[in-house]
């Protein structure tokens, strides 16, 4: 996104109990820092009505609905990419309310996070499959349309928060989709899916007279990063360069060797089925179709861990490593090409049977212990916010001069970023009471910028100011 200034007759907003106004952290020397702690709620709507998935047609449509959890204490103009969160459960079972752990999780941090529900599939197959197995699922009449419908639903969810964004203080350009199964499935079906793609699976998908299918799929804008958990796409050539690289869509994959409902690479449909004919590809797949366009990737493979996400060892480290990888790549707009794993003692069974064995680690990229580069911090309880001011205010030459206002003399690093969160200008700084001329050293166009104070510990400060 580029920066524009029309004429700025801003004055500086100084900030003494957030981090900065439109990030979660930031990104040096190799470190990821996330720097905010809220208090949180969060609205429960339904964003759209539209036709059932089943046999009779009811004219009578369901209800679909979200969940948007957002920070209680953001300044006002404040603006935060959009983490948006889909469930999982073969397109039969599963809740919106299934990622709230997560979403509270996110928006603890200083993101926007949605929990985005879609239609289930309520043909007689789909109902005695989330009774039985997903095993009998007709792949052609049921699993695929439901795909489809889901894809379509969420577009339409995420469509209705960046109508809200002022709402809830969203960034409709910063959109992370994310999910975990058919939710991943389907997150990479939002990120990467147009109406042409899927007509060439399903003919009458988006055409009128097809009944719960016929809504077209509308793709929205702004998506930035997405991370499929345990999840596949039905067709590599889907990612295309034009989203990876022009579009700079950052990929997160996040799998499981031993996953037997969604093979960790190039797999037939439910792999432990024994049923589907249909080759699907998982993540090691994904990650090699995004690696040979040279886009933005980070993979954590569960060396021996199944599909479930939430086993301990590997649901940590996502915990961890997710929120890093979209400050590192949406926040800060930095690059990475990463692949780390955590390791499963003992390994699962790809199927309950015994009768497949998982398969190697993904050779991608080599295994770089520990996950992103260097480990994330996060903010110290006690951290204390520095009381700051700035002046001339608005800057209109190349020297700002920095006030502290509160005892707590030091060393700092001290960062400069644009709007986008881009680090133009680091270095250390020495402050004590009173004003420091600051040469800002590096020229700035007209814009708004954030000024980053840190003693790496627990003193923090920022502000905002704008140059004309």
């Amino acid at each position: 996104m580029k920066l524009t200034c029309t004429k700025c007759l801003l004055a500086v907003l100084l900030f003494t109990n957030t981090a900065l106004s439109n990030a979660q952290g930031y990104c040096a020397d190799g470190t990821v820092y996330l720097t905010e702690n809220h208090q949180v709620t969060y609205d429960d709507v339904v964003y759209k009505q539209a036709a059932a998935i089943d046999e009779w047609f009811f004219e009578i449509p369901e209800d679909v609905r979200l969940r948007v959890y957002h920070p209680t204490d953001l300044p006002a103009g404040a603006k935060r990419p959009l983490v948006v969160l889909i469930h999982g459960g073969y397109f039969i079972a599963g809740s919106y309310l299934d990622f709230d752990a997560f979403a509270k999780r996110f928006a603890e941090l200083g993101f926007v996070a949605a929990t985005i529900d879609y239609r289930l599939c309520k043909r007689n197959d789909c109902l005695l499959a989330n009774v039985i197995s997903p095993c009998n699922i007709s792949w052609g009449s049921s699993f695929m349309p439901s795909a489809y419908v889901a894809a379509v639903d969420v577009n339409d969810g995420i469509r209705w928060l960046q109508q809200h964004a002022q709402d809830y203080a969203i960034d409709p350009e910063k959109i992370i989709v994310s999910g975990h199964s058919a939710g991943a499935f389907t997150a990479l079906n939002v990120a990467f899916l147009d109406q042409t793609e899927i007509q060439q699976v399903i003919a009458g998908a988006g055409l009128p007279g097809h009944d719960y299918i016929s809504e077209p799929l509308d793709p929205v804008e702004g998506i930035q990063a997405v991370v499929p958990m345990a999840g596949a796409t039905l067709n590599l050539d889907w990612i295309e360069a034009s989203e990876i690289v022009d579009d700079n869509i950052a990929v997160g994959v996040i799998h499981g060797t031993a996953d037997g409902v969604v093979g960790y690479g190039a797999t037939e449909a439910i792999p432990c089925c024994n049923t589907y004919q249909t080759i699907v590809y998982g993540g090691c797949s994904v990650a090699g179709r995004v690696q040979e366009l040279g886009g933005n990737l980070f993979m954590l493979s569960g060396e021996g861990f199944g599909h479930d996400i939430g086993d301990s060892l590997f649901l940590e480290m996502i915990m961890e490593q997710v929120p890093a990888f979209i400050v590192k790549t949406v926040i800060c707009g930095e690059s990475i090409s990463l692949h780390s794993a955590v390791e499963r003692d003992p390994p699962l069974n790809v199927c309950p049977d015994g009768s497949e064995q998982a398969p190697p680690i993904c050779d991608v990229l080599p295994l770089t212990p520990g996950g992103i580069t260097v480990p994330v911090q996060e903010t110290p309880a006690n951290q204390l916010h520095l009381a700051l001011k700035a002046s001339p205010s608005p800057l209109q030459g190349n020297n700002l001069r920095i006030e502290l206002e509160s005892p707590v003399s030091g060393d700092y690093q001290c960062f400069i970023r644009d709007q986008t969160g881009r680090i133009l200008m680091q270095k250390p700084i020495h402050l004590s009471i009173g004003m420091k001329q600051f040469d800002l050293e590096v020229p700035l166009p007209a814009g708004v910028y954030y000024l980053n104070l840190t003693d790496g510990n627990d003193r923090f400060g920022s502000l905002k100011f704008v140059k004309l």
